[in-house]
C-alpha cells in the first residue's frame, strides 16, 4: 500500500509539474508574442513615416525638376534620377526613419520638349488697373516672381502663380491660384485656389472647387453662387461670416468660428469649434469640445477624441528667373547699328543675300541723293560711293528711316525695312510703319505711333524669304532653297536689356497707343503698356535692373494678347535661346508608381 501512495504522489507530482511547465510555456509564448506585436508595431510606425518621407521627397524631386533645379537634398529623404529610353526619366525617392528606408519611385514623360504655358512671365511686382485679355486655343499661365495686385481684370488666363501674395479686386475669369504669401479675393469665381499663407474671401468672390490654405482662413464673401465654397482644406483657424451662402465641406487643423453661414454640407475640425447665434444646418466631427445652439436640431455635431486630419500642406513654388542679355545675340543678328567717331552711322551685314559681309556705313544714293542706303563708304557729305542698296523705305523717298537719331538713341520710322534680325547699340524708339523684324536693343525699347511689327519667325517664308519690298534681299541663315528654317532667336519682335561690365543697363519696354506686336516681347527689366496694345505672342519682363524693390509693373492700359491662329513657324514657347520660357511638365505615367519596401 505504502507503495502504491508514493507511485501515486510521484504521479501527482509529475502532473503538477507538467501543468506548471506547460502554464510557463503559455506565458512565454504569450510574452514573446506581446514583444513581437510590439516590435511589429514599431516596424509599421518606423516603414509607414519611413514611406512618408519618400513621397514628400518625390514630390519635392517632381517640383525642382519641372522649374530646372537641382533635386533637393534633405536628412528625410535620398533622390535619384534615371533617364529612360523614349524619353521618359524615372525619379526614386529613398526616406529614412530611425534606422528604417522605404524606396518609391515613379516613371514621367517631360510635355513638349519643355514647352511653356507661361503666355506672361513677370519678374518684380505687378499692379493692375487696366485690363488683360488673353485669347487662346489651349490653356496657358502667368507667373510673377512677386506680389500680385489686380484691380483691373484678367480674362483668359488658366493659372496665375505668384511668389508673393494675391489680392484681387476686380473681376476675373482666372482658373487657378497659387501663392507663396497670403491670398485676398473681393471678387472672380475660381476653381482651385492654394496659398502658402492665409485666404481672405470678400464680397463676390467664389470657389466651385478646392482651397488648400497653410495658414489661416476668413470666409466673408456671398456671391450668388452655390456653394460659395465647395471645398477647403485649412491648416490653421477658420473664420466664417458669409450671410446666407452655403459652404460645401470644409477640413481644418485649427479652430472654427462660425458667425453666419447658410449651411456647411461637412466641417471636421481639430480644434474648438463655436457657432454663434441660432445657427444653420452644419454637419460637423471636431476633436474637442464645440459650443453651438443646442435647440437648433440642424446642427449636429459628433465629438471625435484624438481626430488626426494631416492635411496635404500646400508646397512652396519655386520659379526659375530666365537670365536676358541682348550682347548674347549681337552675333545673332542681320544688321548691327553702331555710331561712328565722326557721327556717321555703321550697320555691320551678316548673311544677307545680295550683301558681302562685313561694315557698311548707311548714306544718301550716289545719283538720286535720296536716304536709307547701304555703301562700304561714303564721302565727306555722307553720300555713297558706288555700289549703294536700299535697305528701309521711309514715307516718302525723301524720309531718312532713322532721322533724329543720336549716339545712344535710334529713333526708327517709316514704312518698312529690309527683313532679318536687327540690333541697336543703346535706346530704341520705333514709330510707325509695318516692319518684318526682330528689334533687339541694348537699352530701351518703345514704340509710338501705328507701329506694327511681325517677329522674323511669325513673317515666315512670305515676309522674309519672298518679301514684296525687297525682293533682292533676304537673310541667308533663315531662307534656303526659298523655304524658311528660323532660329530660336527670331521667335521675338522686341527684345531689350543687356549686361556691361556686369551691370545691366537698359531692358524698359513701352508700348503706345494702337502697337500691334506679332511675336514675343521680352523685356529685360520693365514692361508698360501706354494704350490699346495687341500682342501676338509671349511676354516677359524680368526686372534685371533691380526694378522689382524700386517699382511695380503698372499696366493701366488694355493689353491684348492672341494666340490663336499662330503659324507654324513661330514658337511662343520657347526663349531666343531656343530654352524653354518657363517651366518644364513633368506627367506621371500610370502604373509607374512602385514601392519597393525596406
Amino acid at each position: 500500500m505504502s507503495g502504491a501512495r508514493r507511485a501515486h504522489g510521484l504521479a501527482t507530482l509529475f502532473a503538477v509539474l507538467t501543468l506548471l511547465a506547460i502554464a510557463s510555456l503559455v506565458l512565454l509564448a504569450a510574452s514573446r508574442q506581446l514583444v513581437l506585436a510590439h516590435a511589429n508595431a514599431q516596424n509599421q510606425h518606423r516603414y509607414h513615416q519611413a514611406l512618408d518621407y519618400a513621397e514628400q521627397g518625390l514630390l519635392s524631386g517632381r517640383q525642382a525638376l519641372e522649374n530646372g533645379l537641382p533635386l533637393p537634398i534633405d536628412a528625410r529623404f535620398t533622390l535619384r534620377r534615371q533617364d529612360l529610353p523614349g524619353q521618359r526619366l524615372r525619379l526614386l525617392s529613398t526616406g529614412h526613419y530611425d534606422g528604417h528606408n522605404v524606396t518609391v519611385r515613379q516613371d514621367f514623360r517631360p510635355t513638349g520638349g519643355g514647352e511653356s504655358r507661361d503666355a506672361l512671365t513677370l519678374v518684380g511686382n505687378l499692379d493692375l488697373s487696366g485690363a488683360i485679355r488673353l485669347i487662346s486655343e489651349r490653356p496657358v499661365d502667368m507667373t510673377v516672381d512677386g506680389s500680385v495686385t489686380l484691380g483691373g481684370s484678367v480674362d483668359g488666363i488658366a493659372t496665375l502663380q505668384s511668389t508673393g501674395d494675391i489680392v484681387i479686386n476686380g473681376p476675373q475669369t482666372i482658373d487657378a491660384l497659387y501663392a507663396n504669401g497670403d491670398i485676398e479675393l473681393g471678387n472672380g469665381r475660381y476653381r482651385t485656389v492654394k496659398a502658402q499663407g492665409n485666404l481672405t474671401l470678400r464680397g463676390d468672390a467664389a470657389i466651385d472647387g478646392l482651397a488648400r490654405i497653410n495658414g489661416k482662413a476668413g470666409f466673408f464673401s456671398s456671391p450668388g453662387i452655390d456653394p460659395a465654397v465647395a471645398q477647403a482644406e485649412v491648416k490653421g483657424d477658420v473664420d466664417i461670416a458669409m450671410g446666407g451662402a452655403r459652404f460645401g465641406k470644409l477640413d481644418t487643423e485649427g479652430k472654427v468660428d462660425i458667425r453666419q453661414v447658410g449651411a456647411l454640407g461637412a466641417l471636421r475640425a481639430e480644434g474648438h469649434l463655436s457657432v454663434q447665434g441660432w445657427g444653420a444646418p452644419i454637419s460637423a466631427t471636431v476633436a474637442n469640445a464645440a459650443s453651438y445652439n443646442a435647440g437648433n436640431p440642424d446642427i449636429r455635431v459628433a465629438v471625435q477624441p484624438g481626430l488626426k486630419l494631416n492635411l496635404q500642406p500646400v508646397p512652396r513654388l519655386e520659379v526659375k528667373r530666365p537670365r536676358l542679355d541682348a550682347y548674347d545675340y549681337r552675333g545673332q543678328a542681320h544688321y548691327v547699328f553702331t555710331h561712328a567717331a565722326d557721327g556717321g552711322v555703321r550697320v555691320a551685314v551678316r548673311k544677307i543675300h545680295g550683301l558681302a559681309d562685313g561694315e557698311y556705313r548707311l548714306g544718301l544714293h550716289p545719283d538720286s541723293r535720296l536716304p536709307n542706303y547701304l555703301c562700304r563708304a561714303t564721302d565727306a557729305g555722307g553720300v555713297c560711293l558706288p555700289p549703294a542698296t536700299l535697305i528701309c523705305k521711309g514715307h516718302s523717298p525723301q524720309n531718312d528711316c532713322l532721322s533724329g537719331s543720336r549716339p545712344g538713341l535710334w529713333k526708327l520710322d517709316g514704312v518698312t525695312f529690309a527683313p532679318g534680325v536687327l540690333w541697336f547699340d543703346g535706346d530704341l524708339e520705333a514709330g510707325s510703319g509695318a516692319y518684318r523684324n526682330t528689334f533687339i536693343a541694348s537699352g530701351n525699347i518703345a514704340t509710338r505711333g501705328q507701329h506694327v511689327s511681325y517677329a522674323v519667325n511669325y513673317a515666315g517664308a512670305a515676309g522674309i524669304c519672298r518679301n514684296s519690298d525687297f525682293p533682292d534681299l533676304h537673310p541667308d541663315d533663315d531662307c534656303r532653297d526659298d523655304l524658311f528654317q528660323g532660329r530660336p532667336v527670331g521667335n521675338a519682335a522686341l527684345l531689350a536689356g543687356g549686361y556691361v561690365n556686369g551691370h545691366f543697363r537698359g531692358g524698359d519696354i513701352t508700348l503706345g497707343a494702337a502697337t500691334q506686336v506679332f511675336g514675343n516681347v521680352w523685356a529685360g527689366n520693365m514692361l508698360f503698356s501706354g494704350g490699346s496694345t495687341t500682342i501676338h505672342g509671349y511676354i516677359s519682363a524680368l526686372a534685371q535692373a533691380g526694378a522689382q524693390g524700386v517699382r511695380p509693373h503698372q499696366w493701366s492700359a488694355s493689353t491684348t494678347i492672341d494666340l490663336r491662329g499662330l503659324p507654324d513657324s513661330f514658337r511662343p514657347d520657347r526663349a531666343p535661346d531656343g530654352d524653354s520660357g518657363g517651366r518644364a511638365r513633368l506627367i506621371p505615367l500610370r502604373y509607374s508608381w512602385m514601392d519597393s519596401g525596406s
